[in-house]
């Protein structure tokens, strides 16, 4: 019984991450029609700079979180988007699928110019404490606050995108991007905005 504890937790977990790795692809999918190759890459260089802000330039857990997450990835999907996607707007699945595709490769060959190939440790969050006890199963911090980020991030997207007027006008600009327009969104800083998210 404590085996399946065990696994049962462990499941949650990695679910857990799963499911905000696929909600970024599910909101560039929804706001803007194209499916993101790119989005793990993306995930990666923003793994990397807070690597390179937490260990190298020994900078606090929360300010490194804060930059990376709240600042540099929001700016660098706003580039990409202003730079690569916005132009992608009436071409052919294919050709969309190819752009994402050379950028996850792009960022792949950036991440390896930037950061030689090597074995890298994060200091943990909370120094492996344990959170509780379920039935002789240890559960830490780490493991909480995934399950938990993942059920707010569900929560807080789906709230977004279907009870809140920019939300509304992502999901219209994605059926018909001249209609949106035509009743006063901005396709192109809706686009922007979703990218950025």
């Amino acid at each position: 019984m404590r085996d399946l504890l065990t696994f049962t937790i462990l499941g949650i977990v990695t679910g857990s991450i799963y499911a905000v790795a696929a909600s970024g692809l599910v909101v560039t999918y929804t706001t803007s029609g194209i499916f993101n190759f790119a989005h793990g890459a993306v995930g990666m260089l923003g793994a990397f700079t807070y690597w390179e802000l937490r260990v190298n330039r020994s900078w606090p857990a929360p300010l490194a979180l804060v930059v990376v997450i709240l600042v540099l990835a929001p700016l660098f999907g706003a580039l990409i988007e202003r730079v690569l996607m916005r132009g992608l707007a009436n071409v052919s699945e294919a050709t969309k699928i190819v752009v994402t595709i050379g950028l996850m490769l792009g960022l792949i060959g950036l991440a390896n110019t930037i950061w030689e190939a090597r074995d890298r440790q994060l200091p943990e969050f909370f120094g492996g404490d344990k959170a509780f006890e379920l039935a002789d199963v240890v559960i830490d911090w780490h493991q909480v606050t995934t399950i938990v980020v993942a059920l707010l991030v569900a929560v807080f997207l789906r709230l977004l995108l279907f009870n809140t007027r920019i939300g509304v006008a992502m999901r219209a600009q994605v059926d018909d991007r001249n209609l949106a327009a035509l009743n006063g969104g901005r396709p192109g800083r809706i686009s922007m905005l979703s990218w950025a998210l």
